[in-house]
C-alpha cells in the first residue's frame, strides 16, 4: 500500500498495459544526437565537368616536372656494378664526386623468410641483463654446454664477411665504416653494454666473427646487416670512399671471397654509386611521375574535347537530396 491509499501493484498494472512504455524501456536505440544519426554539416561536392577537368589539369602540370627533376637527377647518379672475383680493375666512366657509397648485392638471398626473420632476440640486443633472453633464437641461441650466445640468432650468425680493398694508381684508398648505421639503431636498438659472447664458437661457421671488445652499439657492419631486406635481391651499404674518383681513373678491386653464395644458388656484386637528392639510381620514380601526369593531362584534354563537341545538359542541383533536406536524409513522415 502506497502513501496515498493507492496499490503499488495497480501502477504496475497500468506499466504493463502500456507496451509503448515498455519498448521504450527495452529498446537499444541510441539517445538521438545528430552526430549519431551522421547529421552533422559535410563537404558533399558536385564532380562539374569544369571542376574535373582542372583537377586532371593540376595534377598533370604538377606531376610532370618532378617526374623529369627526378628523372635527371637520377640520370646524373654514376654507378658501377661488377660481378665478384677475386681481382677487379676497370675505369670509372665519369666523374664519381665523394663520397663514393660501396654497397654489396646478393641475390637469392631471402632475409624475408619466416624463420630467418624470427631467429633474434631484440632484448638481448638491447641490454645485458637480457644476456640470457634467447627463446626465439634456436638453433643458435646456446652453445653446447648452454652458455648463451650474443647475437643469437641466424640473422647475426649468417652476418656477411666478404672484404673489400681499393687502390688508384697502387695508392690505396681508405674505406670508411661512419655513419653507415642508422643512429636510432646504434642508439635504441643495440645496447652500449652489449658485447659479443661465445659468437661463431661452434662447428659451423655462418659468416663473420665479432670483436668481443666492442660493443653491438659499434658494431656497424652488424647493424646494417640486422636490418632485414623485404626481397631476396637486395643492396647492403658496405662503406664509402671520401675522396672524388675522376673520370677515367684505373680503380682496382681486391675482393676478399669469404662468403658462401653457392650453397643456396645467389650471387654476389660489388656496387659503387654516388647519390642524388633523391637518393641512388632510381628511373622508376621519374618514370612513375611522367606517366601518371602525361595520362591526367590526356584524360583532361579527352574530357574537355567530349564537354566541347558534345555538351550534356547539368542536371538542377537543388532536386539533391541533401539540398531538400539539410540533414541529408529525406523525410516519410
Amino acid at each position: 500500500m502506497d502513501p496515498n491509499g493507492g496499490s503499488s501493484s495497480a501502477g504496475a498494472a497500468d506499466g504493463a498495459s502500456d507496451p509503448a512504455a515498455a519498448r521504450r524501456r527495452h529498446s537499444k536505440k541510441p539517445k538521438y544526437s545528430r552526430f549519431t544519426q551522421q547529421e552533422l554539416p559535410a563537404c558533399k561536392p558536385i564532380l562539374t565537368p569544369g571542376w574535373v577537368i582542372s583537377s586532371f589539369i593540376f595534377v598533370g602540370i604538377i606531376f610532370i616536372p618532378i617526374g623529369l627533376a627526378s628523372l635527371f637527377a637520377s640520370e646524373r647518379v654514376v654507378e658501377i656494378v661488377h660481378a665478384m672475383t677475386r681481382t677487379v680493375t676497370f675505369l670509372v666512366p665519369k666523374q664519381m664526386k665523394s663520397p663514393v657509397y660501396i654497397y654489396y648485392q646478393l641475390d637469392n638471398f631471402y632475409q624475408n623468410h619466416r624463420r630467418y626473420v624470427k631467429g633474434r632476440s631484440d632484448k638481448q640486443l638491447r641490454s645485458r641483463a637480457s644476456e640470457n633472453d634467447t627463446s626465439s633464437c634456436d638453433p643458435e641461441d646456446v652453445t653446447s654446454n648452454k652458455s648463451a650466445i650474443v647475437p643469437c640468432g641466424l640473422i647475426a650468425w649468417s652476418l656477411f664477411n666478404d672484404t673489400y680493398g681499393f687502390s688508384v694508381n697502387n695508392t690505396l684508398l681508405g674505406v670508411s665504416k661512419k655513419n653507415i648505421a642508422w643512429k636510432s639503431d646504434q642508439q635504441h636498438k643495440f645496447g652500449s653494454d652489449v658485447y659479443p659472447k661465445n659468437f661463431q664458437s661452434g662447428g659451423l661457421i655462418g659468416g663473420a666473427k665479432l670483436n668481443s671488445s666492442i660493443p653491438l652499439s659499434q658494431q656497424v657492419d652488424l647493424i646494417v646487416w640486422m636490418r632485414t631486406a623485404a626481397l631476396p635481391t637486395f643492396r647492403k651499404l658496405y662503406g664509402k670512399i671520401e675522396v672524388d674518383l675522376e673520370a677515367n681513373t684505373e680503380l682496382t678491386v681486391v675482393i676478399e671471397n669469404n662468403y658462401n653464395t653457392y650453397s643456396f644458388g645467389g650471387k654476389k656484386k660489388l656496387v659503387l654509386s654516388t647519390t642524388s637528392w633523391i637518393g641512388g639510381k632510381n628511373d622508376f620514380l621519374g618514370i612513375a611521375y611522367i606517366t601518371l601526369g602525361g595520362l591526367s593531362l590526356f584524360l583532361a584534354i579527352s574530357f574537355l574535347l567530349i564537354y566541347i563537341i558534345k555538351p550534356r545538359p547539368l542536371g538542377d542541383p537543388t532536386f539533391l537530396s541533401w539540398n531538400r533536406n539539410p540533414a541529408g536524409h529525406f523525410n516519410f513522415n
